[in-house]
């Protein structure tokens, strides 16, 4: 099907298909956006913010064709920049001025991205004369998506960061080890006598507070030695702390790990320390992670009852713990 205007001959099919394509290429644009920002929005807002870039298009594309007039108009800069802030606005309103330059900023890096795929595609897929712009927009499509998922990637990987890794002191007496954990939800580890929930931390955090030969026990009693056993509840000073901490795992079934009480685990919450409920530390004597971000594996349980119960509302959350080590 075409059409004759001004001597120009569109065919309507082609500049549907082409108007599908830019729709589609404006709304993964929107919401790679949305996603890698964690702007709200919905599809309604998300396909009004994409209608606005689309429509601008066929204008365009209109007046490429000289069917229209200010073709120069249309495709001058500060007309797109206002086309992009205009569908931002539609797509994340209410956004502040300072959420709107970052969610722009964001908007035309993707796109860029995305458009320099596209016309890579173009022209790969074409000749130089006529390159195979319907091709190319689907390529920045993929472009988009592709990037879109790298994106997300990165902002999980700093959620996990910021959400996942707590700052905890640990009390024994007048020492405090201060320590980044990690909020590991499969450690469902608690103490047989008491039911308290247990942290692992790395054993040198230990080394200045355990006396050598105590320190010396732990190793042989975790090697299988079981008169290490007699010798760490002879030590009379550790002995009212000392607890057998019993686990399952892939390597070992009926592993055994060695803990202590301590007289205060805190969380530091939006600044301030929070003491937290009862628990045992257990002793772990390699390191939990190789690049040293976290040295201590904290049970959710201990993580829920501290935000419960520092927080009169359900509002608080693990985002909004806070404080050294981070």
């Amino acid at each position: 099907m075409r059409s004759l205007a001004l001597g120009y001959i569109v065919y309507v099919d082609i500049l549907l298909l082409y108007v599908i394509a830019n729709f589609l290429c404006d709304y993964l644009l929107l919401w790679a956006t949305a996603a890698v920002t964690l702007a709200k929005t919905n599809w309604r807002r998300l396909c009004a913010g994409a209608a606005i870039g689309t429509l601008h298009f066929l204008l365009l594309y209109l007046a490429s064709l000289r069917i229209i007039p200010y073709y120069g108009l249309l495709r001058f800069i500060p007309t797109i920049l206002a086309v992009t802030l205009l569908m931002l606005l539609i797509t994340f309103h209410p956004v502040s001025l300072r959420r709107l330059v970052k969610l722009t900023l964001h908007f035309a890096g993707i796109g860029f991205g995305s458009g320099g795929i596209g016309l890579a595609a173009a022209y790969l897929l074409g000749t130089p004369a006529e390159p195979n712009t319907f091709l190319g927009l689907l390529a920045a499509i993929a472009g988009i998506l592709v990037i879109a998922e790298i994106g997300w990637g990165v902002v999980q990987t700093s959620m996990i960061r910021r959400i996942y890794q707590l700052p905890i002191r640990i009390y024994f007496g007048d020492e405090v080890i201060r320590v980044v954990g990690l909020l590991d939800t499969g450690n469902h580890l608690t103490d047989p006598l008491t039911g308290a929930p247990v942290i692992v931390l790395e054993q040198d955090l230990l080394t200045d507070l355990l006396p050598a030969d105590l320190a010396a026990n732990i190793q042989q009693l975790e090697a299988g030695d079981e008169k290490a056993l007699t010798q760490l509840l002879a030590a009379s000073q550790w002995s009212s702390r000392f607890r057998i901490i019993p686990y399952s795992s892939l390597g070992s079934k009926n592993g055994i790990l060695v803990g202590f009480r301590p007289d205060k685990v805190t969380l530091d919450v939006s600044g301030q320390s929070v003491p937290t409920g009862e628990a045992i530390v257990a002793i772990c004597n390699h390191q939990l992670d190789n690049a040293g971000e976290y040295r201590a594996l904290i049970p959710p349980s201990i993580v829920h009852g501290t935000l419960g119960e520092s927080s009169p509302s359900p509002a608080v959350s693990p985002a909004a713990i806070g404080g050294e080590g981070q």
